[in-house]
């Protein structure tokens, strides 16, 4: 009786797993159900195949939920960029974050054009002071100020860019070189999701203040 009621409780837990969408606890429960049935094949049938590969399941549960938990777990962001952490760029955890903006390079930009109409960029860029505008020949078509990206529909379409962007004053921007991005693209699927739905967000907020301007 004590044999059915182990193994039966190793598999119903694992049936709990099926159930749940949430990662960390899915592993969690896993795990559990094979500590229970490693407990019935090692302690009660003496099978030691099964055995080994009921600890092997359980092992590579264990680095799994460390991972997720070390993933997850808050760092400290500098207060300098903490509003960008927390509204531009908060689908990414703290370690997604600071790892993205490692990969970055922060400049300094007098009153000069950022970027011409019709030419590939080779950078995606960030404003994190100061004020640019997208013109579309003599017309402002935009204006952007810190939180806003430039040249990012270039970047998402791999187009030539279909605007100038310029200053006129003192600005400064983080801009990450297209190749590295893209490398974050073919290594890390997840990673590169979330910064796909911030850039297509950015864009879709550009567009609305476009057709605003061009209403008006």
């Amino acid at each position: 009786m004590t044999e059915f009621i182990i193994v039966n409780i190793g598999y119903g837990f694992a049936f709990i797993a099926l159930a749940i969408k949430e990662v960390l606890w899915l592993r969690i429960i896993l795990t559990v159900s094979f500590v229970f049935r490693l407990f019935y094949s090692y302690s009660i049938t003496g099978n030691n195949n099964v055995a080994f590969w009921n600890s092997l399941f359980i092992l590579v549960n264990i680095i799994m939920i460390v991972k997720i938990i070390d993933e997850r777990r808050s760092r400290f962001i500098p207060h300098e960029i903490k509003d960008i952490k927390n509204t531009i760029f908060k689908q990414l955890t703290s370690k997604e974050f600071l790892y993205l903006w490692s990969l970055g390079k922060i400049k300094t930009m007098e009153k000069e054009t950022i970027i011409d109409k019709g030419i590939k960029q080779k950078k995606l860029m960030f404003l994190l002071s100061g004020k640019a505008f997208v013109k579309g020949g003599s017309k402002t078509l935009a204006e952007l100020e810190r939180g806003q990206f430039i040249a990012e529909m270039s970047f998402l379409t791999d187009q030539p860019t279909s605007a100038q962007v310029v200053t006129e004053e003192e600005v400064t921007i983080i801009e990450w070189n297209n190749n590295v991005l893209k490398r974050i693209e073919s290594t890390n699927q997840s990673f590169w999701q979330k910064i796909h739905y911030i850039l297509s967000k950015d864009v879709t907020k550009k567009l609305e203040l476009m057709n605003k301007a061009h209403q008006s």
